[in-house]
């Protein structure tokens, strides 16, 4: 099977117009190629010209979770890409399910460009839908799919590994079909799982994927065999034509290449996966010829090293013929390989059997063996009441471990432990007319001075569990004011160095704060010449310090799921314990992270609390006309990441003098002095009070101190300069100046 020549073309022309190095790469003013003519888009090559190239905010990005260099690579995607990547998994997912009679959905996989589009998917199927992190806790996962009883099941097999371990009968959940993602899932395995769930093994479907291209492959219980998606053109190639020092393939196995004709924000012609498949070939479907593959069985790389030789596809064929209910996890760590096996019925008279017919069923790990190149087996049978290794509900299952262990160090004493818990309070001078109550969540009393303190920590926590950071990585993020100064210290209090990207828009007491706790400032002093915006220009500067720093990381803000999660995690479920009841909930926006996490606790958990967005004048997040504004923290010039409208009730806009007036009279009716988005929440309460039911428990963020706006909103100099005396109304006193 040949790709298009016209396709090529089409593809080879809009690659070039884009990736403008890509004609530097095929070298020449050829207009005609053949695909097999074109380089290989290997690691090597993408991390040269594309994983750390300046990011255009106007895209989306998702990172994938890490790489042997600690670094998370950036991958990018229009609103086209993100379209054709809806569009083809919908048609697909469409006919997976025809006639199962499926009529409701949660999927359950967490973050990710899979788990941030499954429920746009399930919309147009016109399925009922929810989703839940896997962050929670395995009981609620229990709880979510006996409560919602959804037919259709969309989930990992990590994931899946703990549902059935952590009920008594699968059974009873009532689900129809299983669609899988993210992991390999060995035959023996899907059967098993069918068993368990009381399916046939048809209505457990395999799909596979990958953050760069997309949807690839999905399993054809029809054909016994992966059939490539539309969109996709394949290649098995050797690993000597990759080169990088892999090892030789079976005869039946090959790399897979792939060639993507709709992927656009991606040099996707030639795109290296390092995935090994075995029995690449063609089969006619329906009268069309059809690429496929029979079965994943693992990964080849550089930094594998002995471990390429591993595949977890035959490590699950073995223990699945022994054990039905198991659990598996492979860790390679220095030259031993070891097999967790978690069942509720296996014993250690297995472990031998085992042991053998892996080595049997993978050759190249019995000559290791017997060549010292790997030590014996270990197969683990884990005790009932012992965790597996990260204990999370998702975790990898095959994974590698680095040779120089990591200093343990708790990442919750000391001064993290003080992070969270603040005090609510209730606003009673300012409201004392009012028809409702209102709430004041005192987040301008974490040790940072703001509630970046706790995605801050939980950022840097996730890292370093997950083993990209430890004492003496230099974390480097783009940030000015409070996620800066929240990062300058816990880093210091961990023992590593933190760079804070900066630009002219930095406030005096905010570099002194950061100086102080021992940040280096690293200044950007001009906008981005196409946008004149500051942010693009920070994020360049980013990429290019973590290209100079070796062992450096990027927490990334404006993208990292911790972001929103700490605050769900902490922040919302504190204030519902408090209060028992929330009517409204009015929260400032800027990366968007604070409102996703209290927004997405109050959906998940059923509460009938409206969400206020309050947003600046001059932002751009939900649809405005961008302008100038004078206050960091409070809007933004770019849509977020992390911003989902659909998860919002009520948007306030409010005006810099709005902001000025919110901030004084809190300090001169409630004694709080706090920083400008604060005053922006108590204005927009003011404006939308006409609105407010009577007996309404209101909450409000209080995000950061008021110290750091001394110049500022609390200069008298200042304000009269910025807006004349006509900003002062009743409530607030004139200055005389």
């Amino acid at each position: 099977m040949l790709l298009d020549k016209d396709k090529l073309q089409d593809k080879l022309l809009e690659v070039i117009e884009i990736f403008p190095w890509y004609k530097g790469l095929i070298g020449g003013e050829r207009t005609s190629y053949s695909l097999e003519a074109l380089p290989l888009m290997t690691s090597t090559t993408l991390d040269t010209y594309y994983y750390n190239q300046p990011i255009d905010p106007s895209l989306t990005v998702y990172r994938t979770s890490g790489t042997s260099t600690g670094r998370r690579k950036a991958i990018l995607y229009s609103k086209e890409d993100d379209k054709h990547y809806i569009d083809i998994k919908t048609k697909l997912y469409s006919d997976l399910i025809a006639g199962s009679g499926c009529v409701s959905a949660l999927a359950d996989m967490g973050t990710g460009h899979a788990a941030n589009t499954a429920l746009s998917i399930f919309e147009r199927l016109g399925l009922e839908h929810h989703s839940i992190p896997f962050e929670l806790p395995i009981e609620q996962h229990i709880e979510q799919l006996q409560t919602f009883k959804p037919d259709l099941l969309y989930t990992m097999p990590s994931i899946l590994d703990h549902i059935v371990h952590a009920t008594r009968d699968p059974r009873a959940f009532g689900i129809r079909k299983i669609i899988l993602v993210g992991e390999i899932a060995s035959l023996g395995w899907q059967q098993n799982m069918a068993r368990l769930f009381g399916l046939e093994p048809c209505d457990i479907i395999d799909t596979y994927g990958s953050i760069e291209i997309g949807t690839i492959a999905y399993y054809s219980h029809d054909h016994g065999r992966y059939i490539f998606a539309d969109g996709i053109f394949a290649e098995g190639i050797g690993t000597q034509e990759i080169g990088e020092e892999l090892s030789p393939l079976s005869n039946d196995e090959s790399v897979l290449v792939l060639t993507s004709t709709v992927r656009k924000m991606l040099p996707a012609i030639r795109f290296v996966t390092y995935d090994v498949v075995r029995d690449f070939r063609s089969v006619m479907i329906d009268g069309v010829e059809k690429q496929s593959f029979s079965s994943i069985v693992k990964r080849v790389g550089r930094e594998l090293k002995h471990g390429e030789k591993i595949s977890l596809y035959d490590i699950e064929q073995v223990v699945y013929r022994h054990i039905e209910d198991a659990i598996i996890r492979v860790k390679v760590r220095k030259n031993a390989l070891s097999v967790y096996i978690k069942s509720k019925s296996a014993d250690n008279t297995i472990v031998p059997k085992i042991k053998e017919e892996i080595r049997e069923c993978i050759p190249e790990i019995g000559m290791m063996i017997r060549n010292h190149l790997l030590d014996d087996i270990e197969v683990i049978i884990v005790g009932k009441d012992e965790p597996m290794d990260s204990g999370k509900v998702k975790n990898k299952k095959l994974y590698y471990q680095k040779d120089k262990d990591r200093a343990e160090l708790d990442l919750t004493d000391g001064i993290l432990s003080t992070i969270g818990n603040t005090p609510l309070i209730k606003l009673k001078s300012l409201f004392n007319k009012s028809e409702f109550d209102v709430y004041a969540k005192m987040e301008l009393m974490n040790p940072g001075g703001s509630a970046k303190d706790r995605p801050a920590l939980r950022m840097i926590q996730e890292a370093w569990k997950e083993g990209t950071i430890g004492p003496g990585t230099t974390i480097i993020e783009s940030s000015s004011g409070n996620m800066a100064i929240s990062l300058a210290m816990i880093c210091k209090y961990l023992g590593m160095r933190f760079i804070s990207v900066i630009d002219p828009r930095t406030t005096e007491t905010n570099l002194q704060i950061l100086k102080a706790l021992d940040a280096k400032i690293d200044y950007v002093a001009n906008p981005d010449p196409v946008t004149g915006e500051f942010l693009p220009a920070r994020l360049k500067r980013v990429q290019q310090l973590l290209a100079e720093i070796p062992g450096s990381y990027w927490p990334n803000q404006y993208a990292n799921a911790n972001n929103y999660l700490a605050h769900y995690h902490t922040t919302m479920k504190e204030i519902v314990t408090d209060l028992e009841r929330v009517d409204y909930l009015f929260c400032s926006v800027s990366t968007c992270g604070t409102i996703r996490g209290l927004a997405e606790y109050a959906r998940d958990h059923g509460l009938r609390t409206k969400i206020v967005a309050v947003d600046a004048e001059g932002s751009a997040i939900f649809g405005g006309n961008k302008s100038t504004r004078r206050f960091p923290g409070l809007g933004a010039g770019i849509v977020p990441p992390f911003c989902r409208a659909d998860i919002i009730d009520h948007i306030v806009h409010v005006s810099d003098s709005d902001i000025v007036k919110g901030c004084r009279m809190l300090a001169q009716n409630e004694s709080i002095l706090a920083g400008a988005s604060s005053g922006g929440i108590i204005a927009a309460v003011k404006q939308m009070e006409p609105d407010l039911t009577p007996g309404a428990v209101c909450a409000v963020i209080l995000h950061d101190k008021g110290e750091r706006y001394l110049d500022t909103v609390y200069s008298d100099t200042w304000v009269q300069g910025q807006f004349g005396r006509e900003l002062w109304t009743e409530g607030v006193d004139v200055p005389e100046l």
